[in-house]
Protein backbone atom coordinates (compact mmCIF):
# COMPACT_ATOMS: atom_id res chain seq x y z
CA UNK A 1 0.00 0.00 0.00
CA UNK A 2 1.14 3.06 -0.71
CA UNK A 3 1.00 5.49 2.15
CA UNK A 4 0.38 9.79 1.71
CA UNK A 5 4.38 10.51 2.41
CA UNK A 6 5.79 8.21 -0.09
CA UNK A 7 2.53 9.20 -2.56
CA UNK A 8 3.94 12.93 -2.20
CA UNK A 9 7.78 11.89 -2.31
CA UNK A 10 7.18 10.09 -5.95
CA UNK A 11 5.50 13.08 -7.42
CA UNK A 12 8.13 15.49 -6.05
CA UNK A 13 10.80 13.73 -7.61
CA UNK A 14 8.78 13.91 -11.22
CA UNK A 15 8.09 18.08 -10.32
CA UNK A 16 11.25 19.79 -11.57
CA UNK A 17 12.47 23.54 -10.27
CA UNK A 18 10.76 26.06 -12.63
CA UNK A 19 14.98 28.30 -12.82
CA UNK A 20 17.35 25.20 -13.24
CA UNK A 21 15.10 22.14 -13.95
CA UNK A 22 16.37 19.89 -10.91
CA UNK A 23 14.04 17.51 -9.19
CA UNK A 24 12.54 18.71 -6.17
CA UNK A 25 12.74 15.13 -3.96
CA UNK A 26 14.97 16.67 -1.76
CA UNK A 27 13.58 20.24 -1.67
CA UNK A 28 12.80 22.35 1.99
CA UNK A 29 9.45 21.74 2.03
CA UNK A 30 6.89 23.39 4.41
CA UNK A 31 3.36 22.13 3.80
CA UNK A 32 0.53 24.88 3.21
CA UNK A 33 -2.24 23.41 2.31
CA UNK A 34 -4.78 21.22 5.02
CA UNK A 35 -4.65 17.28 4.49
CA UNK A 36 -7.32 16.79 1.98
CA UNK A 37 -7.62 14.15 -0.76
CA UNK A 38 -7.89 16.46 -3.57
CA UNK A 39 -5.28 18.48 -3.38
CA UNK A 40 -1.67 19.10 -1.40
CA UNK A 41 -0.04 22.43 -1.72
CA UNK A 42 3.23 22.93 0.29
CA UNK A 43 6.04 25.71 -0.48
CA UNK A 44 9.33 24.29 -1.93
CA UNK A 45 12.67 25.59 -2.08
CA UNK A 46 15.00 23.91 -4.57
CA UNK A 47 18.00 22.05 -2.95
CA UNK A 48 20.19 23.28 -6.08
CA UNK A 49 19.55 26.88 -7.32
CA UNK A 50 17.34 28.14 -4.10
CA UNK A 51 14.25 28.99 -6.23
CA UNK A 52 11.14 29.04 -3.83
CA UNK A 53 7.78 27.99 -5.19
CA UNK A 54 4.36 26.51 -4.71
CA UNK A 55 3.82 23.27 -5.49
CA UNK A 56 0.62 21.52 -5.67
CA UNK A 57 0.20 17.59 -6.44
CA UNK A 58 -3.22 16.50 -7.13
CA UNK A 59 -4.46 12.94 -7.97
CA UNK A 60 -4.73 14.44 -12.10
CA UNK A 61 -0.75 15.47 -12.10
CA UNK A 62 1.59 18.20 -10.44
CA UNK A 63 1.74 21.75 -10.61
CA UNK A 64 4.30 24.43 -10.05
CA UNK A 65 4.36 28.55 -9.38
CA UNK A 66 7.24 30.61 -9.32
CA UNK A 67 7.19 32.43 -5.82
CA UNK A 68 7.97 35.84 -6.49
CA UNK A 69 7.72 37.04 -2.44
CA UNK A 70 9.77 37.88 0.71
CA UNK A 71 7.73 35.75 2.92
CA UNK A 72 8.90 31.97 3.80
CA UNK A 73 7.39 28.82 4.03
CA UNK A 74 6.44 28.94 7.43
CA UNK A 75 4.73 32.92 6.61
CA UNK A 76 2.74 31.58 3.79
CA UNK A 77 1.31 29.17 5.88
CA UNK A 78 -0.13 31.35 8.61
CA UNK A 79 -1.94 33.41 6.29
CA UNK A 80 -3.34 30.62 4.81
CA UNK A 81 -7.49 30.12 5.59
CA UNK A 82 -7.04 34.25 7.99
CA UNK A 83 -10.12 36.35 7.57
CA UNK A 84 -9.71 38.77 5.27
CA UNK A 85 -9.78 42.62 5.44
CA UNK A 86 -13.66 44.05 4.93
CA UNK A 87 -14.32 46.92 3.11
CA UNK A 88 -15.21 48.40 6.31
CA UNK A 89 -11.78 48.25 8.07
CA UNK A 90 -10.13 49.43 4.50
CA UNK A 91 -11.98 52.72 5.30
CA UNK A 92 -11.31 52.67 8.97
CA UNK A 93 -7.82 52.82 7.92
CA UNK A 94 -8.00 55.29 4.91
CA UNK A 95 -10.22 57.78 7.27
CA UNK A 96 -6.96 56.93 9.97
CA UNK A 97 -4.43 58.29 8.11
CA UNK A 98 -6.10 61.32 6.87
CA UNK A 99 -6.57 62.42 10.51
CA UNK A 100 -2.93 60.60 11.50
CA UNK A 101 0.52 59.66 10.08
CA UNK A 102 1.01 56.29 9.99
CA UNK A 103 4.07 56.13 12.45
CA UNK A 104 2.19 57.94 14.95
CA UNK A 105 -0.84 55.03 14.44
CA UNK A 106 1.87 52.67 14.52
CA UNK A 107 3.67 54.09 17.32
CA UNK A 108 0.27 54.22 19.49
CA UNK A 109 -0.42 50.20 18.50
CA UNK A 110 2.83 49.33 19.29
CA UNK A 111 2.27 51.17 22.72
CA UNK A 112 -0.61 49.71 23.24
CA UNK A 113 0.59 45.72 23.00
CA UNK A 114 3.19 46.84 24.99
CA UNK A 115 1.76 47.63 28.19
CA UNK A 116 1.43 44.76 30.73
CA UNK A 117 -1.59 43.16 31.14
CA UNK A 118 -3.17 43.03 35.03
CA UNK A 119 -3.41 40.19 36.28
Amino acid sequence: MITKENYILENLRKTHCYRCGGSLERAEIVPISNETSLAWVAHAVCPKCKAESMVTITPTGNGIVPVQSDLKGTEFKKFVGIKSVSYDEVLDLHLALKKEHIWNLLQKNEKKSAKPRKA
